[in-house]
């Protein structure tokens, strides 16, 4: 009897066991059933980094950027100096060396967006060379979701070409104040027409990278000492940079007399302020819009862009055009002189010529 209740008991320990474990596997799928969510870890993320950004604009303050500015090989001088004039007008940046244009078959998405997430940037400012320096495009993205802007960069003139450089009270490491013109405005009247709301993802593009942010910007100081011009006119976008200077109000003497070349100023509402642009400038003609950083679908394209290959083609067919029509009249004046019988260099003999008269 004994053997035979040990043998029972053991049964329904082993049976109460198992209900146990069965209860408790039911237990954690309800409770993972319950936590799961639509989202992933990156939806997630991207919501927090978003609402932050929101935060910041809504206390009127710019969300924390940091800007990746580097060429591809190829470039001139005068492209790199542009790229010195940048970091050196913008403190929230991080300069890098040339991308390896052999490497493009990897894709400039693998490679780039790598490269801003190693520096903790989010926006990339990379200019492209083509044509050995012929061409030069720039290309804004915000990795690694998009959007990317391409623009043809031409008119480009550095703060060496000025002969300007930080002079007066321009400072390295300080902030300007970036001002859009009016077709910028979604109220204006060129945003209002249908076809030009690319207009205002691009002002956030160059907002990006212009706008320096209030703080955790290394090496910055907090100085207002710059204007940051970008104007939107036939098609392209014009940017202008100048120093705000200052002077005090009074009239220069000459010989004891006082000689006023300007409009007396009055002192009680501060120094006479100024506008003198120091560089760099360069007018950018958007190309495409990119739906994802360096890729991904084309949101917008500009019908009205012709590239620089073929408007040197068209130059180069203009000229061959009067080449070919000068050996036109050339050949046509000798079909006429072989008709008239008339040897390279001589002419028609005439009723007076000295061969008839003592021939």
């Amino acid at each position: 009897m004994a053997s035979v209740y040990k043998a029972v008991s053991k049964r329904k320990s082993r049976d109460i066991t198992k209900q146990q474990d069965q209860d408790d596997e039911d237990v954690m799928m309800e409770e993972m059933l319950a936590d799961a969510d639509d989202t992933s870890d990156s939806d997630e993320d991207e919501e927090n980094t978003a609402d932050a950004a929101k935060k910041q604009l809504a206390a009127g303050m710019m969300p924390k950027t940091r800007v990746l500015m580097l060429t591809s090989r190829g470039v001139t001088s005068r492209h790199r100096h542009l790229l010195n004039d940048m970091t050196s007008l913008l403190p929230h940046t991080h300069k890098e060396s040339k991308l390896d244009s052999r490497k493009k078959a990897a894709g400039y998405n693998l490679l780039l967006n790598s490269l801003a997430d190693l520096h903790s940037c989010n926006v990339i400012f990379f200019l492209e060379a083509k044509k050995n320096g012929q061409d030069l495009y720039l290309w804004l993205s915000r990795p690694p979701n998009g959007p990317t802007v391409k623009f043809h960069v031409n008119n480009l003139h550095t703060m060496a070409e000025l002969n300007t450089g930080f002079a007066g009270n321009c400072l390295k490491g300080g902030r300007g104040i970036v001002v859009f013109d009016k077709s910028f405005d979604e109220q204006g009247p060129v945003m209002s027409q249908p076809g030009n709301e690319y207009r205002g993802l691009i002002r956030e593009m160059l907002r990006s990278v212009f706008c320096v942010p209030k703080r955790g910007v290394k090496g910055m100081k907090p100085f207002i000492d710059r204007v940051i011009g970008i104007y939107g006119v036939d098609g392209k976008i014009w940017i202008r940079v100048y120093e705000i200077r200052e002077s005090e109000s009074g009239n220069k003497k000459k010989d004891g007399e006082e000689v006023t070349e300007k409009p007396a100023h009055n002192p009680k509402d501060g120094p006479e302020i100024s506008l003198v642009e120091i560089g760099p400038r360069f007018v950018l003609t958007p190309i495409v819009i990119l739906e994802g950083s360096f890729g991904g679908p084309v949101i917008y394209e500009n019908k009205e862009f012709v590239s620089p290959n073929q408007v040197r083609r068209e130059i180069r067919i203009s000229k061959a055009a009067r080449y070919a029509k000068r050996r036109d009249v050339q050949t046509e004046r000798l079909a006429k002189r072989s008709n008239l019988q008339l040897g390279q260099g001589e002419r028609k003999p005439g009723a007076l010529d000295t061969r008839r008269l003592f021939g």
